[in-house]
This record gives C-alpha cells, structure tokens and sequence, in this order.
C-alpha cells in the first residue's frame, strides 16, 4: 500500500511539473500553489511558478481547514467506505472531499483504484480528480463539487430542485452517461469497467450536466479481453448482471446491464429494489418491465411525477431500450457505442422477444496451456508367429530368420491402418503373373481299397 502511494504520489508531481499551460484544454483546472522562491541576482522573494495542470496533492491541514475540520455541517453524504464533506480551498474554489473510513480495508483498494484510474482519463460527463492526501493515517480525494447533489435525490424528490427533474432533462442525463460509459469502454487506451453505474453516482452540475463517479470498484483490462475474472461479486444488488452470481466474469456488458437498471429507473421514478417491501414480494425493477412489455402496458409503470410532459412514443423506446440492455444473454445486449448513437441519432433498436428470455450460464473452465511435449516412438509390431530358429526348406538346406526392412510390410505401426483386402478378382490377376494356379489344389480321399493296394 505505501509503495504504491508512493508511486502515485511520485507521477502527480512529474505531471504537475511538465505540463505547459499553452496545451491545456478547458477540461483541465489549473490550481495555483502558494510556494515562492529566491532570486539569485536581487535576493528578493518572488511568486513561484507552482501552477499545476491536472491531480494534485494536498496537505491534510489545508483539507481540514477547507472542510472547517470535517464539520457536520458540510457532509454531503455517506457511502460504503467514507463520507463526502463539502470544503472551500483558500482561493475561493468549492471542491467536495471524500473522507475513506480509517478501519476500511475495502477504501484502501478504492482510494488506489480512484487515484490510478480516474486521474488518467477526461471526459466532459466524468467527475474530474482534483487531488488526493496521504497523510497521517488519513486518505482523502478531492473532486469537483456538484451542486445539484446525485441523480437518485432528484428522482425520489428529496432534492430541492427535483421540480426540474422532466422528460428532456432525463433524456440528457441519460445521454451523457451513455456519453461517458462509450468513452471508458472503446476510446481510452485501456478498457475501464467501472461496475458500479447507479443513480447515486451520477453527479450533476449547476446545469444538470451528468458527470459520473465513483471509481473505486472500477478495473483496467485490455481492448482484447472480454473480461476480467473476480473472486468477489462486485457492485449493488438491483444493478448487478444475472451472470455474474453464476461464473463470476465482469465485462463491458454487465456495465450495458447497469446502464439498463438506470435508464428504467430514470422513466418510471422506482428504485431497482424497493427495500419497504417484503422479500417475497420484493420484485426487482427489470422484472416489473419485463412483466409490463409481456402484457403490452409499458406506459402503465411511466413515472406519474411526469405530468405527461413525456412524448409516448419516445418513452416506450426508451423503455424498450433499457429492456435491451437488461437483456438475460450478455451476448445479446448492444454496446455503449449503439447506445449512445441511440441517443444522438434515434437509430432503430433490434426487436425484442415477446417474453423475458431464459438463459443457462455455463462455467466454461479455462483451457490448460498447451506444452510442446515430444511425440511418443511408435511402437512396431510384427504379423505372424515368431520365429523360433531355423527353419528347414524342401530342399534340405536350412535358412536363418533374416532381418526384415523397416519398410516393409510386416512392420506396422499400431496407429497406422491395416490395408484393405484385395478383391478376389485381384488376387486371381496378381496369381497368374506369377505362375500359380489360383484354384486350390484337390484333395485326394483315401479309401480302405486304395490303402489296400
């Protein structure tokens, strides 16, 4: 863990060093720091040129003070590993600071894979990385502060702006993260599964731009590989892929899965799980869908906060549209790349199945690795009975057993063929070429007269 802080705290201060201000984009923040430095000719102190371009580290005393000593006040919320604080850095900017919990073990991993991941990649509907902290014991991670809070609050109505929450503000914010999954799946020059999509990572902005977070669950792997292999089931009941429970293989389809769980959540206002209901009667969201589409009353389950303001017709598309990515064979379900052009273009979506597929998952055990083993000696073996010595001819004289070349026929390999047998036209022909009568010699009887004679 320490050296692979180390590490990362290392290559923060190489990019806050080489990068140049003329070829930032806007995406990137500039943060000033507040170190100076001497001048060799005059001796006066002048203003360091200290501008970082991108992660950075920050002191545990500065985030104290930004945070107003991790005041009650200034929590934002609480997750799995830590509590997300609101803080003002001393030049005025507003930033939100995750605090991982200390008897975390889980927010080790997640601090590392935040600060490996999410500081390589840029994308206008990601939440950007401004820094991090590891100092006395503490890990913090700084991001950009969202004012309009996580897209769930906007949906169950406990956001103050929840009233902007209409149809054209959730057809964007669909989009977007769309936008963003497409990015991390096929553009990024490794392929990032983030595993946990749910509205409660998804921020927005002052104009509810869609920006999404939390990458602590998140995995590299290569453009090549369909996915990754993991002991530990990853993510959040309601949102998780049905293969996974079954062979454990995490891919950018159990992401197109997630996605779906969202986009549903987004047209009809429920959750993926409602945990007021009883466990038998507990009916997970896609199933509801499922059971809607099968009856042909999609727009029963529409989200009445609504009012009506949806188009039908785009919204039982957008609802079909989520049923494709929950789709039961992983293999059926689009990529991002689809979904987001979906989005932009109305491309038309393939049809669905009148009813909710079943599907078997099936374990396919890992091939051995192949191993260049020499070939095996054929084993010869000789037709006939052995020769016991030798053998007397008609003549008188007697010939010992020669020894037979090995390509001759006697010699067999047991994996060869034996060879067809002749015809009994063939063997007269070869017969006669050779001079032998090919019928068999007659047999003589002896009689009691003839043995008298």
């Amino acid at each position: 863990m320490t050296s692979a802080l180390r590490f990362l705290c290392c290559g923060a201060k190489c990019l806050g060093s080489s990068a140049k201000p003329g070829k930032e984009t806007g995406s990137k923040k500039a943060i000033t720091g507040s170190k100076s430095k001497k001048s060799g000719n005059s001796g006066a102190l002048k203003p360091a040129d200290s501008t970082f371009y991108g992660p950075r580290i920050f002191t545990y005393r500065e985030l104290s003070q930004a945070t107003k000593q991790f005041s009650a006040d200034e929590l934002l919320g609480r997750g799995a590993f830590g509590s997300v604080f609101k803080g003002t850095l001393s030049d005025g900017s507003i930033v939100a600071v995750k605090q991982i919990a200390h008897d975390s073990n889980q927010g080790e991993r997640e601090f590392l894979a935040e600060v490996s991941i999410i500081s390589r990649i840029r994308h206008r509907n990601l939440v950007q990385l401004q820094g991090w902290c590891h100092e006395k014991g503490n890990l913090l991670l700084v991001y950009d502060y969202m004012p309009n809070g996580s897209l769930d609050k906007l949906l169950d109505g406990t956001n103050t702006n929840a009233k902007f929450a209409g149809w054209d503000m959730r057809h964007s914010v669909l989009r977007g993260v769309a936008c963003a999954l497409s990015y991390l799946h096929e553009e990024c020059q490794q392929c990032v599964l983030h595993r946990d999509v749910k509205p409660s990572n998804v921020l927005l902005d002052e104009n509810f731009n869609p920006h999404l977070a939390d990458f602590g669950l998140a995995r590299l792997i290569h453009h090549t590989t369909d996915n990754v292999q993991t002991t530990i089931i990853a993510g959040t009941r309601g949102y998780l892929a049905p293969e996974l429970s079954q062979v454990g293989k995490a891919s950018t389809k159990s992401d197109v899965f997630s996605f779906g769980v969202l986009a549903l959540e987004v047209a009809t206002g429920r959750k993926a799980l409602d945990k007021n209901l009883p466990e038998n009667q507990n009916v997970s969201l896609v199933d509801q869908v499922w059971r809607a589409h099968e009856q042909h009353t999609l727009l029963s389950i529409v989200d009445p906060k609504l009012d009506g303001s949806h188009d039908p017709e785009k919204m039982t598309t957008l609802l079909q549209m989520g049923l494709f990515c929950c789709h039961p064979d992983p293999e059926a379900r689009p990529p991002m790349s689809f979904i987001r052009q979906w989005f932009i273009q109305e491309v038309p979506l393939p049809a669905l199945p009148p009813v909710k597929p079943r599907v078997n998952y099936v374990l396919t055990p890992p091939s051995p690795p192949k191993l260049a083993l020499p070939a095996p000696e054929p084993k010869l073996a000789i037709e006939g009975p052995p020769s016991t010595g030798p053998q007397k001819m008609s003549n008188g004289t007697s010939t010992s057993a020669s020894p037979i070349h090995p390509r001759s026929p006697a010699l067999r390999s047991p994996n060869t063929r034996s060879p067809t047998p002749q015809s009994p036209t063939n063997s007269r022909e070869h017969a006669k070429s050779n001079g032998v009568s090919s019928h068999p010699p007659p047999t003589t009887e002896h009689s009691p007269a003839a043995n008298g004679k």
